[in-house]
């Protein structure tokens, strides 16, 4: 089956259906009756997907859409995400993606400012967060809900329920609009041009305003072109399958939605984040996007489970892994293992590390990774278990990766080779300055700003980092957030914070010291680790923010720690800690949707916690 490349996003959609119209592209769980029956799986070919996408786009139309015009999609990752997405290309228009997390607030300010005339919500959550501020949003005319229950909410509004539809009442529309110009919707797929925007994506950032970055045809599609020559050899087109669970509103889920046209591999969805490893179990997938995190808490269940378990199967786990490492590190090293080190490792997959892959499905080969720095160890262990994280680097401005890691041989610590089409520069304070055609249009409605990112004609990252002997790219830290202490050391805290979640006594590690004359840190702790500890060690507890403060716990953190301070220059340890109650969410405003700490933010919403560590005259 062909990998299928053209110069628009439109066009390459076009191909992909008239080449492999019957091959099922998606499976998903219908959420209510209408879809199919729930909790089983549903499938739906390329010719169904685009008969589908052509009914919802002359549905837009049929609304008075133009072209050019912004259209909002706010929910979860689902079917109709992309569905929507594409409809919104096919009627000539402008996707403006925001997280399903985001408060009512941020959203309001998005649709004012990409002047949205129709916005698809997901449910009622996401209606309920503009029903009433629909008289500050003067530009937004109708709103879709992709789950008909949503309408009992709309309803409740008299004045607004006129301008609520169902995602299927818009379907309906579509039709009837279609007899009108049959040949629209294709004419417009057909007539895109690379240059035009397809969506403005509003960044997370970790501060000050949302900026929208406007992402063109040829941007998306060179990240995609690129993918496929990097990983042409590694991936069977008509026998992958990738579960999707990140989301799209995140540049890198974006171009995940984006690249089955070219891929042809089939997308299934997971229907929430607690029920992703069933729905792995499940489905079984090939493929995976993911971030970080995702992997650092895998890690932790896995070493949590073999020290909790028998002393045998630890002991037995454990040569299992000093066998891989023995075996990997020739790889890694350039040289073959040798005939004793395939053999023991063979045996090491069969009776151990195959237990560990079936918790994936059995089936993962790799995981491409973005979105936040990868630990070294946790790359290293998981390559070692038979899955290998393929760790690139993006920005929501470059359309994702701009370097990525080859499956063949990724470079742990390292996110890889800058892509063919990619230049990249180190400026002289260390900023990593990237040009091609994978650089967005600019910023939607912000031209000075547009101007400094891209001053000089290089887009200007923020980050700090640089290209190592092998010409693989490395990442040191943000710009922004490099601590200067004030003995005048610069320390880059990504490096001290990934070294600390590697260890599984942690959950976040937030480190503090800028203009300080020591570093200080923010922790919280992996909740089920210190629960299981402490009836390890007979820790008489009633609630969780009493358990933390015992001191035998307190000397658990600080002999974690003074393991990582061992890795660490000496302006680089961290001489105090302080543990927080509760662990890091959107919801209380620490991380960013794409899951980073949000670091200004934490430093302010525990100014008083911090100042209480530099209170010691002694240091």
């Amino acid at each position: 089956m062909p990998l299928i490349t053209k110069k628009t996003v439109t066009e390459t959609f076009l191909e992909r259906v008239r080449s492999t119209p019957d091959l099922v592209a998606y499976q998903f769980k219908p959420t209510h009756p209408d879809q199919g029956p729930v909790n089983l799986w549903k499938q739906v070919t390329f010719r169904q997907y685009h008969d589908e996408v052509k009914e919802t786009s002359f549905g837009l139309m049929g609304l008075g859409l133009q072209p050019g015009d912004k259209v909002v999609i706010l929910s979860n990752t689902r079917y109709e995400w992309p569905l929507c997405d594409l409809a919104i290309l096919g009627a000539a228009a402008i996707t403006v993606p925001i997280y399903a997390s985001n408060i009512a607030e941020d959203v309001v300010f998005i649709l004012n400012h990409a002047e949205a005339r129709i916005a698809f919500l997901e449910d009622a959550k996401q209606l309920e967060k503009i029903l009433d501020k629909l008289d500050r949003i003067p530009k937004l005319e109708k709103v879709i809900v992709l789950e008909p229950a949503a309408m009992a909410l709309a309803n409740q509004y008299q004045d607004a329920s006129k301008n609520v539809l169902t995602l299927n009442a818009l379907k309906e529309l579509g039709r009837r609009e279609e007899a009108k110009a049959p040949l629209r919707f294709e004419n417009y797929l057909k007539a895109a041009k690379p240059e035009d925007v397809i969506s403005i994506c509003y960044t997370s950032g970790t501060t000050g305003v949302p900026k929208g970055a406007m992402i063109t045809h040829d941007s998306m599609m060179s990240v995609i072109e690129d993918a496929v020559e990097l990983v042409r050899n590694q991936v069977r087109p008509d026998q992958e399958t990738i579960l999707s669970f990140l989301p799209f509103s995140h540049i890198l889920g974006k171009v995940e939605s984006m690249t089955i046209h070219s891929f042809g591999w089939r997308q299934a969805y997971a229907e929430n984040l607690d029920k992703l490893m069933l729905n792995i179990a499940e489905i079984r997938p090939t493929v995976i996007f993911s971030v970080p995190r995702i992997f650092e808490k895998a890690y932790t269940r896995i070493h949590g489970m073999v020290d909790s378990g028998p002393e045998a199967k630890r002991k037995l786990f454990n040569w299992a892994f000093v066998v891989g490492r023995r075996y990997y590190q020739a790889i890694w090293n350039g040289r073959k293992p040798s005939l004793m080190d395939t053999c023991e490792y063979a045996t090491a997959r069969a009776i151990v590390f195959n237990k560990i892959s079936q918790r994936f499905g059995g089936r993962l080969r790799f995981a491409i990774c973005g979105g936040a720095p990868l630990p070294q160890e946790i790359g290293e262990f998981f390559q070692i278990v038979g899955i290998s994280i393929i760790e690139g680097y993006g920005l929501t401005e470059t359309t994702a990766p701009v370097a990525l890691n080859s499956p063949s041989s990724p470079k742990f610590g390292a996110v890889g080779k800058p892509l063919q089409e990619v230049q990249i520069k180190i400026a002289e304070d260390g900023e990593i300055l990237v040009k091609s055609r994978k650089v967005f249009k600019g910023y939607y409605k912000m031209p000075q700003e547009t101007a400094e990112a891209m001053e000089g004609g290089w887009f200007h990252t923020g980050d700090i980092g640089h290209l190592d002997e092998q010409g693989y790219l490395r990442i040191t830290d943000r710009k922004k957030d490099i601590i200067v202490t004030s003995g005048g050391k610069n320390v880059a805290p990504q490096k001290i914070e990934n070294l600390a979640k590697a260890q599984k006594v942690f959950s976040q590690f937030v480190v503090h010291g800028d203009r300080r004359n020591y570093l200080t840190a923010l922790v919280t702790l992996d909740r089920d680790q210190i629960i299981k500890y402490a009836s390890e060690n007979q820790i008489l507890f009633s609630e969780y923010g009493e358990l933390i403060k015992n001191p035998k716990i307190i000397t658990l953190v600080q002999k974690t720690l003074d393991e990582v301070n061992k890795h660490l220059a000496s302006f680089e340890t961290i001489k105090k800690f302080l543990i927080l109650p509760e662990d890091f969410s959107i919801e209380t405003g620490e991380l960013t949707p794409s899951l980073k700490v949000k670091r200004s933010f934490v430093n302010k919403k525990y100014r008083a916690e911090l100042d209480s560590m530099y209170h010691d005259p002694s240091f």
